[in-house]
């Protein structure tokens, strides 16, 4: 791990703390040298001497004072920030307690690649035309110690780099100040860098690792847990002190780590490791069997094979783009190297990127999009066709469908309705209009319900709508107020829009929530059957999940589109007012309009105030406020805390029966397809059924681990309810028809409030949906639904995915309204953003309380992060050049002939009698042959269209045809490979 900090004090007294030692006496053994391309250029080699790293801390440096000049006289110069480099704890015992040195040696090389990283990323600031303008010049000045104890005397080998405030553009030239944002902003993969480093070297070593995948952590194979807890003084006092206090994040952790800093005990180095010894002559034997058998094992040169190489910076593109449209290099870097923990290191993978880069599959971005700082932002030349597909498809649906009602029509129905002036004309817009596909941009809480059931109502019969949503709560509660079908957006896709004609329109809501694939999935359904789609959505509100944001893109591209800017939800002036200033950015102004922020104090008490203050509500009043919170694990503590206080006032039996539930594990597509990512104890759930296997849908699968065959290739071993082994391959299957869980146990009486968290078509249950326990019999519940009212009886024993409902996620609130609103939001979460908050705010009609940490914090958090997601053509520069009209003036033609195609294929499809291509398919092979035809069919049209389309992108690579490059290519057009 790297954690940089900034370095506070005096320049003599910080060179004294590293140089001279602080609490242990330096030994002989303890490595210090200057580093970096201008130690070269001063002649600085060697031990670091106090005097001359003292001089430089003061910004003195090759006949310069570097520094501000103060008003009152004198120079105010900052002297520099320490990126400690930190060995895995088990590293660290092997190393200074085994005394294994060629492990400390192996470190040593380690830092020097993550240094060489971190050196390409310097950046010098000044002004330029009166703007602040920042120059890479990749040229540092530092000084490194290693040191090989924690400040509680545990075994802890690490690295402190002080790099100095000082940098320059190229040799000889004037220094200057340096800054730092891209450094920190690298500091993950720089961290990465250094363990794929130091494991690969361990491994030549002949030691075995337990790696994780997921975060890119590592331990050595045989050095005991327990051991590692017992030499973890240090961490286990910050973890404490942070649990207690409800601190989260790496910047609350160091509020930890300097608030349980003890006293300085001065001590050496022998008096260090006798210590260390006598500490862990319990695990002596464990130690010596680790460190023989690393011994035994003959050095090794290690030699990663291209297509190892390959696999892994394939997964590091797709896992990152997975996410977002645009990342940056040093993403892409790390989960790469994660994924092939000891593997593979960064001189092996760059090279691919780079191919990629060279053969234009790869493209640098240029402009900013979305939050993230990109030091060197990437985005992939099929993101990048994929958004300019959106354009494309809007370019066809110009003028492909009859206007929904005449204007007449339109306007007596508004009137019916009771529609206000805006509501109005958005409904003329989306009634007469021809275009296939609309659009309706409308604040939170605008009533575009209201306007939908109108809409229907003016369209008259002739006309079926079907409302969709990404969430099936947001598809029904839209069904319902528009009294319209609903269904959800996967639900739609999955269907390929069967049965959709010219005669459907699908009115989409919460269009925000949608990622590219899901949006271009969705505009072929529309163009293939000729279906009108109407987008509803608030580019303010919180964004997808998965990457990019197509409903925002979509408008600057030139989606015909109206407006509704005014809320018709917030019936008080304090919350017109505090919706409207976080609309605006104003989040000072926004707080100051609720009815109360709560600060000072940790999330833990954060929490159990929010809760005290929700038990004193009548009954009636607790039903209609909500609480929201903006992660799960912050839903955790207040369910927990909510049931306390239930229990107390007896609102929840006593007697709990405990049950386990099924919480999803989070894994990505992406990391579905590598047997390396599962655990032993996940649970899997297929959709589908596979004979071969013996594997039935909807059963339940437990991991009992992951092997490799004699080929060694990955494979997951699973055992199902009767314990019989399975041994699969997940690179056979899709992504998609497997879920991956964790087992959890939870507490449940009756008077216990549940929200299902997966929708479940044999109970009619939908994602999100909320009840009350009315009965508990073993494991067999009997629950009242707040949608309805009805009373079901579910076996939980059976049905797992289900939770405590006493909060929920701002996700799952979207769409949903309430009286009143209560929102935890801890200011270290990475989910606390502009978005997320104007969401949470918005879900009220009276009035809103909130918990946090710092007022103040909170403000400058939000304003930093907005919490919108990236764009390949924003960050590309092209969000001019690819609208609508610029495209329809480059490829007129060409767009005009694939629209005399899309209009014959529907022409065609209504000419073909109903069931008579499937009774004629069902004569020739039957059931299996029928389905499998269909599905290739499908699969095969969109695929022809969206390469059709991708043609039109003046996104061409340039050729080159080394085989690395060639081998690189293939990897990443084949989209996996194999998991050895």
């Amino acid at each position: 791990m790297i954690h940089p900090r900034r370095l506070k004090g005096s320049a003599g007294n910080i060179a004294r703390y590293y140089a001279v030692g602080d609490y242990y006496s330096k030994g002989a053994d303890e490595h210090s040298e200057w580093g970096g391309r201008i130690a070269v250029d001063l002649g600085l080699t060697g031990r670091v001497e106090p005097a001359m790293l003292q001089q430089l801390l003061e910004g003195r440096v090759d006949g310069q004072q570097l520094g501000r000049q103060r008003r009152e006289g004198g120079i105010e110069h900052h002297p520099g920030w320490d990126f400690a480099v930190n060995a895995p704890k088990s590293v660290s015992i092997m190393a200074l307690v085994s005394g294994d040195e060629r492990i400390i040696a192996a470190h040593e090389r380690a830092v020097d690649t993550a240094l060489d990283y971190l050196e390409e990323h310097a950046l010098l600031r000044h002004r330029m035309n009166g703007e602040i303008v920042h120059k890479v010049t990749g040229r540092l000045l530092f000084a490194r110690f290693t040191e090989h104890a924690s400040r509680e005397l545990d075994p802890h080998l690490h690295t402190h780099v002080v790099v100095l405030n000082i940098t320059n553009r190229e040799e000889g030239a004037p220094m200057a100040s340096l800054e730092t944002r891209a450094m920190f902003a690298e500091q993950m993969p720089a961290g990465q860098v250094y363990r794929n480093e130091l494991a690969f070297a361990l491994r030549e070593h002949g030691y075995s690792l337990r790696a994780d995948p997921r975060t890119g952590l590592f331990e050595i194979e045989g050095v005991p847990r327990d051991l590692i807890a017992a030499m973890s003084q240090r961490a286990e006092q910050i973890d404490a002190h942070a649990q207690e206090h409800g601190l989260t994040g790496q910047a609350a952790r160091r509020v930890s780590f300097y608030e349980t800093r003890a006293a300085k005990e001065k001590v050496c180095l022998d008096d260090l490791q006798a210590r260390w010894a006598a500490r862990s002559a319990a695990h002596e034997p464990a130690i010596e069997v680790a460190r023989r058998s690393a011994e035994a094992q003959r050095e090794t040169v290690l030699a990663p094979t291209a297509a190892v190489s390959a696999r892994a910076m394939l997964f590091g593109l797709r896992q990152a783009e997975g996410k977002e449209a645009v990342n940056n290099l040093g993403r892409m870097l790390q989960l790469g190297l994660a994924s092939h923990l000891g593997e593979v290191r960064l001189a092996d993978i760059r090279p691919h990127i780079e191919a990629q880069t060279e053969r234009r599959r790869l493209l640098k971005t240029r402009g900013k999009s979305g939050d993230e700082v990109h030091t060197r932002g990437r985005t992939s030349r099929r993101t990048a066709r994929l958004e300019l597909a959106l354009s494309d498809h809007l370019a066809l649906a110009l003028e492909d469908a009859r206007p929904l009602a005449t204007v007449e029509r339109l306007r007596e129905a508004s009137k019916a309705g009771g529609l206000t002036p805006g509501q109005e004309a958005a409904l003329l817009h989306l009634g007469s209009s021809s275009d296939r596909v609309t659009g309706l941009h409308g604040v939170a809480g605008a009533g575009k319900s209201t306007l939908v059931r109108t809409l229907r109502a003016a369209a008259g019969s002739h006309a079926m709508f079907i409302a969709v949503a990404p969430t099936s709560s947001a598809a029904a509660n839209l069904g319902a107020s528009a009294g319209i079908e609903s269904r959800t957006v996967a639900s739609l896709l999955a269907g390929g829009g069967h049965g959709l004609g010219a005669s459907h329109v699908i009115v989409l809501d919460e269009a925000g929530q949608l990622g590219n694939r899901q949006a271009l999935r969705l505009l072929e359904i529309s163009r293939a059957s000729g279906a009108k789609l109407i987008m509803l959505g608030d580019n303010k509100q919180t964004g997808a999940i998965e990457q990019g944001k197509p409903f925002w893109l979509m408008q600057k591209l030139g989606l015909p589109n109206s407006d509704l800017a005014e809320s018709v939800r917030q019936e008080t002036r304090a919350m017109k007012a505090a919706v409207t200033q976080a609309r605006a950015g104003n989040y000072a102004g926004s707080l100051a309009n609720l009815d109360r922020v709560v600060a000072g104090e940790n999330a833990s008490e954060l929490a159990r105030g929010l809760v005290r203050e929700w038990t004193r509500l009548k009954p009636v009043s607790r039903t209609n406020t909500n609480i929201l919170v903006l992660e799960n694990a912050t839903r955790l503590v207040v369910n927990t805390e909510v049931r306390k206080a239930l229990k107390a006032e007896g609102a929840v039996a006593a007697e709990d029966t405990r049950i386990e539930i099924l919480a999803p594990a989070g894994m990505s597509d992406q990391e579905k397809h590598f047997a390396r990512f599962y655990t032993a104890g996940q649970v899997l759930v297929f959709s589908r059924d596979n004979a071969r296997l013996g594997i039935a849908r909807d059963a339940e699968y437990r991991v009992a681990g992951v092997a490799r065959d004699a080929t060694g290739r990955h494979h997951v071993q699973l055992i199902d309810a009767h314990g019989r082994v399975i041994r699969w391959d997940p690179r056979l299957g899709r992504a998609s028809q497997v879920n991956v869980f964790h087992s959890e146990q939870r507490d449940l009486a009756a008077g216990d409030r549940i929200q299902w968290r997966l929708v479940n078509r044999e109970l009619g249950l939908r994602n999100a949906e909320r009840g009350t326990i009315k009965e508990l019999r073993g494991n067999l519940a009997t629950i009242r639904w707040d949608s309805d009212g009805r009373k079901q009886d579910i076996d939980l024993g059976r049905h797992k995915s289900w939770d405590h409902g006493y909060s929920e996620t701002v996700y799952s609130a979207q769409s949903k309204t309430y009286d009143r609103v209560y929102v935890l939001a801890p200011v270290n979460s990475a989910l606390v953003t502009g978005q997320n908050y104007y969401t949470a705010i918005t879900r009220a009609r009276f009035g809103v309380k909130l918990w946090t940490e710092d007022q103040r914090r909170l403000v400058d958090k939000l304003e930093r992060r907005s919490g919108e997601k990236s764009s390949a053509l924003e960050g590309l520069g092209r969000l001019g050049r690819d609208t609508v009209r610029e495209r329809l003036q480059r490829h007129g033609d060409t767009l005009g002939s694939m629209q005399r195609d899309m209009l014959r294929e529907r022409a065609e499809r209504r000419a073909l009698a109903p069931g008579k291509s499937e009774r004629q398919a069902l004569r020739s092979g039957g059931v299996a042959v029928f389905l499998a035809s269909k599905a290739a069919s499908g699969i095969g049209s969109i695929d022809r269209w969206l390469q059709s389309l991708i043609k039109l992108s003046d996104l061409t690579p340039s050729r080159d045809s080394s085989s690395d490059q060639q081998a690189s290519s293939a990897a990443f057009d084949r989209g996996s490979g194999h998991d050895r």
